[in-house]
């Protein structure tokens, strides 16, 4: 289990480790991520006509994005590799179902029948 121990990730970026609390090894990038918690819940209230009338998959890309703010959160407090994994996915995920999105059903394949 070490890619579970703080410190195991090989990236550490060019805030210094553990300097504000000792519980947090990035502590600027750690707390950065509190956009990630407040804008969501705005933006699906904000987005909520164009959710019921034209994609309510828009509100999977909301979610997606607290799993970022989430995964990039408890990968920069402890810099684990676990935590960066977790935080890389999170991101794919984000861009995934954006392309998914976004993509014109003509070109869907054939399989899917047009459906997302």
């Amino acid at each position: 289990m070490e890619s579970v121990k703080r410190g195991s990730s090989t990236i550490d970026w060019c805030e210094s480790n553990y300097s504000i609390l000792p519980g947090v090894a990035e502590f600027y990038n750690t707390v950065s991520n509190i956009f990630f918690f407040l804008f969501p819940p705005l933006l699906w209230y904000l987005y909520r006509q164009y959710s019921q009338q034209v994609n309510n998959s828009i509100n999977i890309m909301w979610l997606l994005f607290v799993a970022v703010g989430a995964s990039s959160v408890y990968f920069h407090a402890t810099l684990s590799l676990v935590g960066q994994l977790l935080d890389e996915l999170s991101i794919i995920w984000v861009v995934m179902c954006g392309v998914a999105m976004w993509f014109p059903r003509r070109f869907y394949p054939k399989l899917l029948k047009g459906n997302r």
